[in-house]
Formats: structure tokens, sequence, C-alpha cells
């Protein structure tokens, strides 16, 4: 659910690095010369150019000679391309070795991402995943994502591991650090209507719902319309239900455009 927002917050993040020299022939020389950080601009601009075609491989190239350098930012990098397949075949081991190296430099972006892919890429692995998260539970940039990312884990886990308290107490904890964290009002939503961690209160489902829902959260917006479809906070509103139903399909969710239908 988190996944392409934090590809996309990573991605900025990493830009952020980028030194004021942006002209490409400068960073070539600099590059050529020896300089990782230079290396690693080069590489990125290449890329990820802001206009022109992208020149994967050899941008790639120049972000695994930063890497080499030990430039914690270029591995990370590197993980992220191969994540999500960036001008090359997706390989998720490779990146889970580029995450490794550069949280094992101290890089929390790498860290958060080696734990999600860790979580939902691997069997066995939420013991590891959770104890990244945990490390990065008071940084300043990741920590209430690393609470809500242990929160789905723990909520939507196998039963086996669910544990709905510590869950909606770490997904709480994360809205009140972040409230732009809006995917937590799902969890908090199904917390509440159905009792989970806290006292049935489908009033407080419907607000968490909304709260989600107008934040442009797909699953909100589903459990939103199916609540008002049903009228389990009071009177059945379809006319509402069906708008949000229509919301959701717009945004391609397929199982909302099969509610429209069925309407």
């Amino acid at each position: 659910m988190m996944r392409a927002t934090l590809c996309a917050l990573s991605l900025a993040l990493s830009a952020g690095t980028l030194s004021a020299q942006t002209d490409i022939a400068s960073l070539r020389s600099a590059a050529e010369a020896g300089d990782a950080e230079a290396a690693f601009d080069y590489g990125y601009e290449l890329t990820f150019p802001e206009t022109g075609t992208p020149d994967f491989d050899t941008g790639r190239y120049w972000l695994t000679r930063a890497a080499d350098a030990d430039l914690a930012h270029a591995n990370y990098m590197l993980g992220q391309i191969y994540l999500d397949g960036i001008g090359t075949e997706a390989d998720p081991d490779r990146a889970r070795a580029f995450f490794e190296l550069a949280w094992q430099a101290g890089d929390p972006a790498a860290g958060y991402a080696l734990a999600e892919l860790l979580l939902y890429d691997y069997d066995g692995e939420r013991d590891a995943a959770f104890i990244i998260l945990e490390a990065l539970a008071d940084d300043p940039g990741f920590g209430a994502l690393a609470r809500l990312a242990q929160a789905d884990a723990l909520f939507f886990g196998s039963e086996a591991d669910a544990d709905a308290v510590r869950a909606v107490e770490l997904a709480e904890t994360a809205l009140a650090l972040d409230t732009y964290l809006t995917d937590a009002h799902y969890l908090l939503g199904i917390a509440a209507m159905e009792g989970l961690g806290r006292e049935t209160d489908p009033d407080a489902a419907l607000d968490h719902w909304r709260l989600g829902s107008e934040a442009g959260d797909t699953l909100a917006m589903l459990a939103l319309a199916d609540a008002l479809l049903d009228g389990i906070a009071g009177d059945a509103d379809p006319v509402e239900a069906r708008a949000w139903y229509s919301v959701a399909a717009a945004f391609g969710d397929a199982e909302a455009a099969g509610s429209l239908e069925t309407l």
C-alpha cells in the first residue's frame, strides 16, 4: 500500500543530494577524475534527466562507481533501481544487497526500503524487518513511517502474528507524528468498526475512512462506500456510497468498478 508512495519519496530524498553543479560536462570530468560525489551526481543525472532521454546503462555504471567508493546514498539509489526495474530488469535480491550496504552505512531511507522489502518480498524475514523498523522509530524523517509499517504488518499479518492492540497503538502514534500518513486511517477504521484494540465505534470508523478517502486512499474509499451502502452507522446512503465507488474506480480500482456495476 505504501510502497509506491515511498518510492517517490525516496527518489525525492536522493535527488536532494545533488550538488549545485549541474553542468553535465563538468560533472563527467570530475567523476572521471575520481570524485565519488560527482560520479553519483553524474550517474543520477543520466538516469533521471530533467529533459531528454535517460542513459540507464551509463548512469548505472557511474552510480556503481560511486557505490564502490562507499557512498551510502549511491548504494541506496542502486537498490531503488533494481527494486523497481528502472532501466534494467527488476532484481529484488540485488536491491536487497544494495539496501543492506547503505543501511549498514547509516542511511535511514535505505533501512526503511530494506525493511519493506523484507516484509513483502521475502518469507520468514519479519523479525529482521522489525529490528530495522524499531531502530528507525525515533528517526526524524522515517520514524512515523517505520511505526506505520510495523502496524500494517501486525494488523494485516497472518492470524498467528496478528497483534491488533499493538498495531493500533503504532498507527495512532504514526498519525500523530505525521498527519500526512493518511494510510493509517484505513487500519484505524477497521479497528474501530470491529473493536480491535479499542472499543467498537462505527461513527469513528466512518470518520477515519472519510479522512483516508478525502486524502486519496482507495482502500478507505471502498471501506467507506461499503459502510454507507450497508448503513452500519445509521441510515444507508447509496448516493454517497456510489460517489466513493466512482472515485475509487476512477483511480483504477477494479473492485470499486465491480461494485458500481452491481448498484
